[in-house]
């Protein structure tokens, strides 16, 4: 445990795995630029402090180094290339800007709706913010116990087990448990564990063959829900074989010939042509996606300066109370796009963006008109390429790739439930972690995607295709491997006072412990040097919140300039 160190793994996985990876096409720059980066040690914790067995801080934070990377040479190649970096020039490695990671922010990344506070007060935490300042046509899912844990992990009558998600609306899969689609006699968390039972014996006696639940659950109501596999079960199965080759992101390039000419990055104004300048200043988002790797992509690229117009309409539900800091920084729309003022108005956008980014269920935008060959034909016309951005659960490729998908399911499906269950010391017994870390690492892993379509598109023009997933970043993490016995044994020692999971224990259920004993075990995560803030503008005057900030700083750019308040 002595030799073991944070920092030191997670330059070791920016440098020795993400770096190398010929199959992320980084440009040469990116290499030179990646000498510039260091990780800070005298006031970040060195060892491993989540209750997991995965290098969740150790990745996040070289997947942050390499997105402010990426960043740090588009900066010097607009800056140095007259806002164009057609040429493609490598420049001195002092051109760049010093880059420093902080492995605690970035940590706390993958939790920062946490952190969000409406004038002083945890958002998620407080009873009295949450029934007042949240919006409330997401609680009779998010809060309601019997809806709540139709999201859960239970077994089959065949032993098997199985992670059923009740998504935005809960009642389709209730339906097809053959459960009441409400029960609000049970309100209460002591009510969980009945409503756990009445669940377990329900699928049990329902569903004695999980492989049919499966298929009726996916195919038959298009709900998610998948089998619990071991990761060798999922690297074996076909859909592990389809997408086992691909790299944490997919750019995909297409009309080279039609789109020859390199898109220039925009010109940005007087005062920001130099180093100050963010990174995709100029660029402009349509953000089409809803809950949370799809926003987590479209809020970074708001942070390093794109501008983001979020399509929503207030008809469909929403994640709201997870999504509030998500959607920082960010312009918003209302349209419906099943009418046609609806489409025409996306189709105005459309015209002028360079990013479209697509989180909604796979082939949901085909349906409604706004598909990769649509706007790829669309950029063919205006003479100008595009990069459509799009991100799943369980990839783009294999008898999977259709099927609806969320952190959960990705984590049951990947192998992650099971090594969590193992971890925790539960035999037979597979456990979903506790955290949305697929969520956010993924959007970290979708914005760094974007930056190098547009990046190509800069230098070769062409249409982009970006693929991002749930389960590549998954089966990326996995592939870093655990943490040896001696950080686990430390790890559980941590933790053992408070924190005991079983599979019944919903990733609700797990945060609710987490969020109150976290600070006592790393308080660090909690300096307030970690924290922005801005006016809340959510109704009450001059309310003003306070949420995480990047996790990562540059010698001259400043990020979140511009809603930073």
């Amino acid at each position: 445990m002595e030799s073991y160190n944070i920092h030191q793994e997670a330059s070791r996985i920016f440098h020795d795995v993400l770096l190398p990876d010929a199959r992320l096409g980084l440009p040469p720059e990116v290499h030179a630029a990646a000498s510039r980066v260091s990780f800070a040690t005298g006031t970040t914790i060195a060892r491993p402090f989540i209750p997991v067995p995965t290098k969740v801080t150790e990745c996040s934070a070289a997947l942050w180094a390499l997105l402010a990377t990426y960043a740090n040479t588009i900066i010097t190649q607009r800056v140095n290339n007259g806002n164009n970096n057609n040429n493609g020039n490598l420049g001195a490695v002092s051109d760049y800007q010093n880059v420093v990671v902080d492995s605690d922010a970035a940590t706390a990344f993958t939790f920062s709706f946490l952190l969000l506070k409406l004038n002083g007060k945890q958002a998620l935490a407080d009873p009295t913010v949450v029934a007042t300042r949240l919006v409330p046509r997401d609680a009779t899912h998010m809060y309601q116990p019997w809806r709540r844990l139709c999201t859960n992990l239970y077994q089959c009558g065949d032993g098997r087990w199985y992670h059923t998600h009740g998504g935005l609306d809960a009642s389709p899969s209730l339906r097809m448990l053959g459960l009441p689609t409400h029960r609000p006699e049970l309100t209460t968390p002591d009510d969980d564990l009945e409503i756990v039972a009445t669940y377990a014996k329900q699928v049990r006696e329902k569903f004695d063959d999980a492989d049919w639940l499966d298929t009726v659950c996916n195919e038959h109501w298009r709900q998610a829900g998948t089998l619990c596999l071991t990761a060798q079960e999922y690297r074996e199965s076909a859909q592990g074989r389809a997408v086992g080759d691909d790299p944490l992101y997919l750019v995909e390039e297409s009309d080279l010939d039609t789109l020859s000419a390199p898109v220039p990055w925009p010109s940005p104004s007087a005062e920001t042509a130099t180093t100050k300048m963010r990174p995709l200043e100029g660029i402009k988002l349509l953000d089409l996606t809803r809950a949370i790797a799809g926003p987590t992509i479209a809020r970074l690229a708001a942070l390093f300066g794109a501008t983001v117009i979020r399509v929503s309409h207030s008809s469909l539900p929403e994640l709201h109370s997870l999504l509030l800091e998500s959607n920082l920084g960010k312009r918003d729309v209302n349209l419906d796009l099943k009418t046609e003022p609806g489409r025409a108005s996306l189709r105005r956008l459309l015209e002028d963006a360079d990013v479209v980014l697509d989180g909604y269920r796979p082939g949901a935008l085909e349906r409604l008109g706004f598909g990769p060959d649509y706007v790829r034909a669309l950029a063919r016309r205006r003479g100008r390429g595009i990069v459509y951005a799009r991100e799943n659960c369980y990839g783009w490729r294999g008898p999977w790739a259709h099927r609806s998908g969320w952190q959960m399911i990705s984590d049951a499906v990947t192998g992650l439930a099971w090594e969590f269950g193992k971890f925790m010391g539960v035999e037979g017994e597979p456990i979903v972690p506790p955290l949305p870390n697929s969520d956010f690492q993924t959007g970290v892993v979708g914005c760094v995607a974007i930056m190098n379509a547009l990046d190509r598109r800069a230098k070769r023009g062409g249409n982009h295709l970006v693929s991002v997933s749930l389960s590549q970043y998954n089966s990326f993490l996995i592939s870093l491997g655990f943490h040896e016995a001696a950080v686990r044994d430390e790890l559980r020692e941590m933790w053992d006072d408070c924190f005991r999971p079983r599979h019944y224990d919903d990733m609700h259920r797990m945060l609710t412990i987490f969020n109150r004993e976290l600070p006592k075990k790393a308080p660090s995560l909690y300096d307030p040097k970690h924290m922005m803030s801005m006016k809340a503008e959510l109704g009450v005057e001059d309310e003003i919140m306070n949420f995480l900030g990047p996790p990562v700083s540059f010698d001259v750019t400043r990020l979140g300039r511009g809603y930073q308040g």
